[in-house]
């Protein structure tokens, strides 16, 4: 291009000027291409340090979330060991006090032994007194077998009962049934037969206990019968709803005083209801079996003998209960105290 101008120019240059302008223009060249070379080596160092940023970040996460997950395991694996030791402080506590439970029973078995049991003391004092002759002696004299089967028996029932020393369930001394099925089932020298056996067994004791209770309850408050006379004051004989006959409140004997006036006479007869002030009404008047149907004979048999021993008779057999009201008055001082 400079070689194009000064030939244009009709300048005449020589041939050192003109290696001069060449080198110069190769200069220049080298200046540019420098300067381009600059510009891509900035922009490779540029994205050389913009992948190391983003590898260093990379990097400082995939180290952060081992170190999460380290972490983690690590506290892991503490509570693991924290579990494990526990349960063997546990067990190893456990098996301490089964220790001492087993030597105390044993101490306790050793004393006991040195001790004859009372029950067995009491059969061990029997003795039959043996006559002169040899063989009224042996008629006389209980064989050794069967004095060793007696006693056996009777200690085995006072240890069920609780009155011997040791329980006949287990060698511990429970003392009752309920704590000898506890110490079965918490044993580990029964089998799992034998704990239910034993735990199904304390249970139906129980069960009979709240049986009798309820059966003391319930005839103590609904006491059998056969007639009116055998009912307390303030009760009638009824077998409604019952298997035998009892006595109930004389509020439910289902008549009031004008349904006896119009329904009775004719049931008993004008005569005994003209003089039923004078008439006991017991075995001879009505029998109560449990095969007595309610009619109305025995209804008004009811209503009068309520009508002549119930405190209320005034006011429909309501007001007061007479069980109570006839034995407070029968109570004094004494009575109370007692």
């Amino acid at each position: 291009f400079l070689l194009c101008i000064m030939s244009d120019s009709g300048e005449s240059f020589s041939t050192q000027e003109v290696h001069e302008i060449e080198l110069a223009a190769v200069l220049s060249l080298l200046k540019s291409q420098r300067v381009e070379f600059e510009c891509l080596q900035s922009t490779f160092e540029c994205n050389t340090a913009e992948k190391e940023r983003k590898r260093e970040s990379r990097f400082k996460e995939e180290w952060k979330k081992e170190r999460e997950e380290a972490d983690t395991e690590m506290k892991e694996r503490e509570l693991r060991l924290k579990e494990n030791i526990k349960k063997e402080m546990k067990e190893e506590r456990k098996e301490a006090d089964m220790e001492n439970l087993s030597r105390a029973c044993e101490s306790s078995r050793g004393d006991l032994r040195h001790r004859a049991p009372p029950v067995r003391a009491v059969f061990e004092a029997l003795a039959i007194p043996a006559g002169t002759d040899e063989v009224e002696a042996e008629d006389q004299h209980v064989p050794a077998v069967r004095r060793t089967f007696v006693r056996k028996f009777v200690s085995g029932m006072a240890r069920i009962l609780g009155l011997g020393r040791y329980s006949a369930m287990t060698d511990l001394n429970t003392e009752t049934i309920s704590m000898s099925a506890v110490a079965s089932v918490v044993s580990d020298d029964t089998s799992c037969l034998e704990k239910y056996v034993h735990s199904v067994g304390a249970l139906f004791v129980v069960c009979v206990q709240f049986y009798a209770l309820n059966l003391v309850l319930w005839e103590s408050s609904f006491p059998k019968c056969t007639s009116m006379a055998d009912c307390p004051s303030g009760t009638f004989c009824t077998n409604d709803a019952f298997t035998l006959p009892v006595c109930r409140d004389c509020a439910y004997t289902g008549m009031n005083t004008t349904a006896a006036e119009e329904d009775c006479p004719a049931a008993l007869g004008h005569d005994k209801w003209q003089h039923r002030e004078y008439i006991d009404f017991d075995h001879q008047e009505l029998w109560m079996t449990r095969n007595t149907e309610s009619t109305t004979l025995q209804q008004c048999i009811s209503f009068l003998h309520c009508n002549t021993t119930d405190l209320d008779a005034d006011t429909s057999f309501e007001g007061h209960c007479d069980f109570i009201t006839l034995t407070k008055s029968k109570m004094d001082g004494g009575t109370w105290l007692m």
